[in-house]
């Protein structure tokens, strides 16, 4: 499947996602509806004096806003129906019958309340109409929905962000206090270990160090068990709201040749009506060719700037080619008519209309991702300290519990049978220094480099959402490597920052398993909607390899990859094509 048919299948998704969503009408409707039903869209064919355009724009008004009140209902009722697929048969229905019925309606009022002449070209009228209340209406739910969507996925990212940044800081004053505590404790040791050797030994001296080592010995182990959550932060998390942007900060180039196409469907009809096919083909070849220079322009003018010059590029831009499409339209059909005067106002209103739809896009898949990979980088960073921390802890509980006690059993054996000679008790000492400088961290401990396993990564999210594990026997034996164990970690990670993103409810299961080719299937389920196309995967999906994907399942988001264990065969590209052939049948 090419790119431009994923492009084209991503934005024929999104769209009907914007008309099933139950909020295609709304007052972002009605308030583009007023400038396009008042101004771009009255029956100029039907003015000839300033009288004439008064009562025209009357009576455009007029049916402009009989019409939104007639859409009220329809937007009352697309939000009570559970279907999907009816309440986007209802949306497509209002729309194609309200912008059928506008043209008789205008004409209603201009002929028989105004007396004005009557426009008899229908076809024309109509057909425009359609395509401009729908893919002007279209644009509106569209940028709508993805804003929406992007705030309540913002919104919980950065919750999440902001509790797992406090994990963060518990894990920083674990990891300090535990520091002090080894600290403290190495140093009575030594004392003790000082005061022991310069003693008279005798069996109960040696017996009661070894019991001071062993309770120290206790205590780490302990410590090492200690809940993130019985650590209080070091400090208050204090996160800035993002700022607020103006309109102009909002305007983001459309996709290249979109104000076009819209703007030369619509003309189309009046253009075979006025000068047969030639005509058409020059307006429709004449609009694109703009339409791609404009789009190119914008762009290139575009770089380097803050974002409010690249609106206020965008506006100027596309005002001009509305400039030169009217003058290219006062020159066929005359300067008498207002007809011309369209494109001066539909372009760039057109345009602005696409880039703030183009802005929503691109606000939600950049800035979500930007968010999501801090929260990813704040989980690892979190998990890897603390597991780093309790390795530490147990670390030095394995030393005082094996070598020192160990040796301080020899000792009281050797003193308590009248064997200890200076240079035994000289060998003691040395070994529990040592042992003590390793027990401390001098030495690093063997593997201390190594990232947080699943269960260190699991509890770090847990305050942030219920997540339950499901490891079967054989993940469990294979995740005892490291490389493994990393990349079943990072399946995890994106797993729940999707589950973040999509889902209002917090929670999420993680299932672990084998396959028959000794691969591990690593899948991250949670309730919530995919809102953009699951054949189109974000950065963070194709980093995981050919075979992550992304899909519906009923009510949840999945989110499934593979894992190749030891002597498992690599994943082939079979493993992609099934993947994409699974979500083209979603």
């Amino acid at each position: 499947m090419s790119r431009r048919h994923l492009r084209l299948r991503s934005g024929a998704a999104i769209w009907w996602d914007a008309v099933t969503s139950g909020r295609f009408f709304t007052a972002w409707s009605a308030l583009v509806a007023l400038p396009l039903g008042v101004l771009v869209l009255p029956p100029y064919a039907a003015m000839q004096t300033a009288g004439d355009v008064v009562a025209v724009l009357a009576s455009a008004l007029a049916v402009t806003v009989a019409l939104i009140a007639a859409f009220i209902p329809v937007a009352l009722c697309e939000r009570r129906l559970s279907s999907g697929m009816l309440r986007g048969i209802v949306v497509l229905a209002a729309l194609v019958t309200g912008a059928a019925a506008r043209p008789f309606l205008n004409e209603a009022m201009t002929v028989g309340v105004f007396g004005l002449a009557s426009d008899p070209a229908w076809f024309e009228r109509v057909v425009t109409n359609v395509v401009a209340w729908i893919s002007v209406l279209s644009l509106v739910a569209i940028t709508e929905r993805l804003y929406a969507s992007s705030r309540a996925a913002m919104t919980r990212l950065l919750e999440a962000l902001h509790a797992v940044s406090d994990e963060q800081r518990r894990a920083g004053r674990f990891e300090r206090e535990s520091r002090e505590f080894l600290g403290a404790e190495i140093a009575a040791l030594r004392d003790a270990l000082s005061s022991l050797v310069l003693s008279d030994l005798d069996f109960d001296r040696v017996r009661d160090f070894s019991d001071v080592v062993r309770a120290v010995s206790h205590r780490a182990r302990e410590r090492s068990r200690l809940a993130l959550a019985d650590v209080a932060p070091d400090r208050a998390s204090v996160f800035a709201q993002p700022a607020s942007r103006g309109l102009g900060e909002r305007l983001r180039p459309p996709p290249v040749g979109l104000v076009g196409a819209l703007f030369a469907a619509g003309c189309a009809p009046f253009a075979v009506r006025t000068g047969g096919p030639l005509l058409l083909v020059t307006v429709v070849s004449g609009v694109l060719v703009l339409s791609l220079v404009a789009d190119h322009a914008v762009r290139r003018l575009s770089r380097h700037r803050t974002a409010r010059d690249r609106g206020v590029i965008l506006v100027l831009v596309w005002s001009l080619v509305g400039m030169i499409v009217t003058a290219a339209g006062a020159a066929v059909v005359g300067i008498d008519a207002l007809v011309p005067l369209i494109p001066l106002l539909a372009l760039p209103g057109i345009a602005v209309i696409a880039a703030l739809c183009a802005d929503a896009v691109h606000r939600g898949r950049v800035e979500a991702r930007r968010v999501g990979r801090a929260l990813r980088t704040v989980v690892r960073s979190a998990a890897d300290r603390s597991s780093a921390t309790r390795r530490a802890l147990e670390h030095a509980s394995d030393v005082l519990h094996g070598r020192v006690q160990g040796a301080s059993v020899v000792l009281a054996a050797r003193v308590d049978d009248d064997l200890a000679t200076a240079a035994d008790i000289a060998q003691f000492e040395a070994a529990i220094a040592d042992a003590l400088t390793d027990a401390l961290g001098a030495v690093p401990a063997p593997g201390a480099e190594r990232a947080a396993g699943l269960d260190e990564t699991v509890a770090i999210w847990q305050p942030v959402m219920a997540v339950e594990a499901l490891v079967a026997p054989e993940a469990t034996s294979a995740m005892t490597d490291p490389l493994v164990s990393v990349q079943v970690v990072a399946v995890v990670a994106e797993g729940l920052v999707n589950a973040v993103k999509h889902a209002a409810e917090r929670t999420a299961v993680i299932e672990v398993h084998g396959d028959d080719d000794g691969a591990l299937t690593v899948r991250v389920r949670s309730p919530g909607q995919l809102h953009i196309d699951p054949a189109r995967s974000g950065l963070g999906i194709a980093a995981l390899g050919p075979a992550a994907r992304v899909f519906q399942r009923g009510d949840e988001v999945v989110l499934e990859a593979s894992v190749r264990a030891p002597g498992a065969p690599d994943v082939g590209s079979g493993h992609a094509e099934g993947a994409l052939q699974d979500s083209d049948s979603m």
